[in-house]
């Protein structure tokens, strides 16, 4: 049985007869003297008990005494000289069972600006401050400086003699280290070994948008953090307990509104399929925070709505011109369908070119066929002015207005051509069988109502020889005990152009506001 008492310069074994030297497969037995290395071991073989000290102080390898009189960077030499410290491989702990305890990274994002929110490009630019801790016991130097309680802080040349994690942002176009004279990295090592790297860094990063309710959307850009060297066995990464991700308090977006973030940790998988991780497989820690924003609407609503609106509105003054006034009503809809698409135009420049359909293009569509519609009537109500035939109407209803319209010879009742036969049997029974005397029906419009409607009147004129130098005589004859004959209304071509375009006045803004109703709705409420 050994008893070993440990102290900081030398070891001592109590009672024992070998001593085998770790790290070096040699055993040492009571009574020899041997040198392994550069430390030397020696026993007494006088008694059974006998003490090995072990030389610290080496030529090739920095001593540690008084660490606390070691200038800063005096002792950050020492602790990381390569007969104690490898800057190549990570500081992994090895547990009771003897597996690898994963380093821990603990990140955290503070957010300078962003800006160049790109609807094109599909990228935005980010300015921030990254930080990263973890702990690296190597560097700890509580043990040998217990005195020194400040932290040891350096600039980028001491990032260089550290071993730090090889972090990448996943979904980057470019990136940079900012800084003027030199970059802007700063490494602290506190005395228990907590290693904090932070470094400012400016990112134009992509953020797939989604734009169906262009210009109602909301975005949601993410920027990702993976590990590019180590997978999980080796190094997670997490966020930190505390402020994870903050925003300076001038923070501001001229297009957007920036109205929360969300933070994530996750796994990426790497294989032969992905190869996200270059030629190595495995499952590798990722770390993920999304910006929340919303588009500023005003823009749009001034620039583009309220004028499209107000262009749309002009083209229904047509309704208020005579058909026959072809230039004023020709020009007045060819001018305002071009400048409304133009308008549309020099909008649409601003987004990219999608498969799929925008809130924008949908009333662009909309607000094209209404201004189209109403070139399209009076090209309607032009042809009808210039027809010869007058419309006889059953009735003066909006049914009968627009059948007669499209369909103009419209075949008559037969009752209705009783009217004239009545009459002459009426006017043979008055003038007898007289071979001389002669009947003139004459057909008189009687204004009914607010239109024109025709009634069959006989005018009977009975001429003869003694009538002819006195003058003639008309008689109305009317036929008794008949049923009065079915009336038809007369409208003329100019009436029926009239119609339509005071009708239009009416049709055109219910359907715009109805338009309108469905489509606001669908924006804000769905």
């Amino acid at each position: 049985m050994c008893l070993l008492l440990f102290s900081v310069w030398f070891l001592t074994i109590i009672n024992c007869d070998w001593l085998l030297v770790g790290g070096q497969g040699l055993l040492i037995k009571s009574g020899a003297q041997i040198t392994v290395g550069n430390g030397s071991y020696s026993t007494v073989d006088a008694s059974p008990n006998f003490n090995v000290t072990l030389n610290l102080t080496d030529s090739s390898c920095p001593s540690l005494l008084n660490a606390d009189s070691l200038s800063q960077t005096e002792l950050v030499t020492r602790l990381t000289s390569n007969c104690r410290y490898d800057r190549l491989e990570p500081p992994i702990t090895v547990n009771a069972t003897g597996d690898i305890v994963p380093l821990s990274v603990n990140a955290r994002f503070y957010i300078y600006a962003l800006k160049d929110l790109d609807s094109n490009d599909l990228q935005f630019m980010l300015q921030g401050l990254l930080q990263m801790r973890y702990n690296d016991s190597r560097l700890a130097f509580a043990n040998y400086a217990p005195n020194r309680e400040q932290p040891i802080v350096g600039d980028g040349r001491l990032r260089n003699m550290l071993w730090v994690p090889h972090v990448f942002l996943a979904n980057e176009q470019s990136s940079n280290v900012l800084g003027t004279n030199e970059k802007d990295q700063l490494t602290t090592i506190y005395p228990d070994g907590t290693v904090l790297l932070s470094t400012r860094i400016q990112a134009t990063l992509y953020c797939w948008m989604n734009f169906q309710k262009f210009p109602f959307d909301d975005q949601k850009c993410t920027t990702t953090l993976e590990s590019w060297m180590y997978n999980t066995s080796m190094l997670q990464l997490h966020w930190e307990p505390t402020n994870p991700v903050s925003f300076h308090s001038q923070l501001q977006l001229t297009e957007y509104d920036l109205y929360g973030w969300v933070t994530n940790e996750s796994i990426t998988i790497s294989d032969t399929y992905t190869m996200s991780h270059g030629a190595l497989i495995g499952n590798y820690s990722a770390l993920s925070f999304s910006v929340l924003l919303s588009r500023e609407v005003g823009y749009y609503v001034i620039d583009y709505f309220v004028p499209s609106m107000m262009i749309v509105a002009i083209s229904w003054v047509s309704f208020w011109l005579q058909a026959d006034q072809t230039p004023a009503r020709s020009m007045l809809g060819c001018s305002t369908l071009l400048s409304f698409i133009t308008l549309s135009l020099s909008q649409e420049n601003s987004l990219s070119k999608v498969s799929y359909v925008t809130m924008s293009e949908v009333w662009f569509l909309v607000c094209t066929v209404f201004i189209f519609g109403s070139l399209m009537e009076f090209a309607f109500v032009n042809t009808i002015w210039r027809r010869n035939n007058n419309l006889e109407l059953k009735k003066r209803t909006t049914k009968y207005i627009v059948r007669s319209t499209f369909v103009p010879k419209l075949k008559r009742n037969p009752r209705s051509f009783n009217r004239s036969t009545s009459t002459m049997s009426s006017c043979n029974k008055v003038c007898g069988s007289n071979p001389k005397n002669t009947v003139i029906t004459i057909e008189t419009p009687i204004i009914i109502g607010d239109g024109l409607s025709r009634e069959n009147s006989a005018i009977s004129l009975e001429e003869t020889d003694t009538s002819i130098s006195s003058g003639s005589t008309a008689t109305l004859t009317e036929t008794p005990n008949e049923k009065p004959a079915q009336t038809f209304a007369t409208m003329t071509p100019k009436e029926v152009s009239l119609w339509i375009d005071r009708k239009m006045r009416f049709v055109f803004p219910l359907a715009f506001l109805i338009f309108n109703a469905l489509f606001w709705t669908l924006v804000y409420c769905l």
